[in-house]
């Protein structure tokens, strides 16, 4: 997809984590299996809008799917470890205690 495989995996994961946690930060109702699976997808389509932007007739390759099935994995996988740190905050845990 792009020259650079180590940058590509480390820019990856780096995305998932950040989106891992915004999911967290925003959406506290979210349960942590969805939000696992949206914080290691979306990264995809953006790698995936890039390589599509390139001109008026592109292809993906079966290098290029299995490429981004393997990014999938390891997206989903950052998140899930991003989650044992950051667990999902229940939605009353926002509520002030009352007397």
């Amino acid at each position: 997809m792009l020259d650079s495989v180590p940058f590509l995996i480390a820019s990856y994961a780096a995305m998932s984590a950040g989106m891992s946690l915004a999911v967290r930060k925003v959406s506290p109702a979210m349960g942590p299996r969805l939000r696992h699976l949206f914080a290691g997808a979306a990264p995809l389509a953006v790698l995936l809008a890039i390589r599509l932007e390139g001109g008026p007739s592109t292809t993906l390759d079966a290098l290029d799917l299995f490429g981004a099935g393997g990014l999938l994995v390891l997206g989903v996988a950052t998140s899930s470890v991003v989650g044992k740190f950051f667990p999902t905050r229940g939605v009353g845990d926002n509520k002030l205690p009352s007397r």
